[in-house]
């Protein structure tokens, strides 16, 4: 993905944008709960989340998923992503989950990849619509129905990672990779 432009947006909106799209994502589950600044205590004690998703199974048995939410002005790096990757073994979660608001260096990408911990880029919604007007920027015009913000769900390594667009409208991408028994 070519250099991102940080979206313009507060750490608590970011936040609040990423739990109404996971809770829309776990909607065809049977008991998913979504919870803002939640903690989990882990081995060395506890961590305060920026978002912890829970997935109820067998009866009581939960699947924690824990969210970080980094509003930065800068690509993350490979260390913010190894430090999410310490928590999970830490806290004994089973899914990691990482949104930026101004994408991820290729080392990061790989770590993820290879650690199955899933990102997604935020962008402004009006970022979605492209013309074949090459190096012009021409905003999307009124007819065209753009989201607020929308996230770009990445997949594989860096130089062959797929993208998959996330809106208000499309969660797909994070309602497959919530229900993929593969990475668990």
């Amino acid at each position: 993905m070519k250099e991102i432009k940080p979206v313009n947006i507060t750490p608590v909106e970011f936040e609040q944008q990423v739990k109404s799209w996971l809770k829309k994502s776990g909607r065809k589950l049977k008991s998913f709960y979504v919870n803002h600044r939640e903690k989990l205590g882990g081995r060395s004690g506890d961590y305060e989340l920026d978002i912890l998703a829970t997935i109820e199974i067998f009866n009581g048995a939960d699947i924690y998923i824990l969210i970080e939410c980094n509003c930065h002005s800068n690509p993350i790096k490979r260390d913010e992503i190894m430090l999410v990757n310490r928590k999970l073994k830490e806290t004994g979660a089973h899914k990691g989950l990482v949104f930026s608001t101004s994408g991820f260096q290729g080392g990061a990408l790989d770590y993820a990849s290879e650690h199955k911990i899933a990102t997604v880029t935020v962008q402004d919604g009006k970022s979605n619509y492209h013309t074949r007007s090459e190096g012009s920027n021409i905003p999307s015009p009124s007819r065209v129905k753009t989201s607020k913000f929308i996230g770009w769900f990445t997949s594989g390594k860096s130089g062959s990672e797929r993208h998959s667009v996330i809106d208000d409208d499309r969660i797909d991408p994070i309602a497959t990779w919530l229900e993929d028994k593969e990475e668990e």
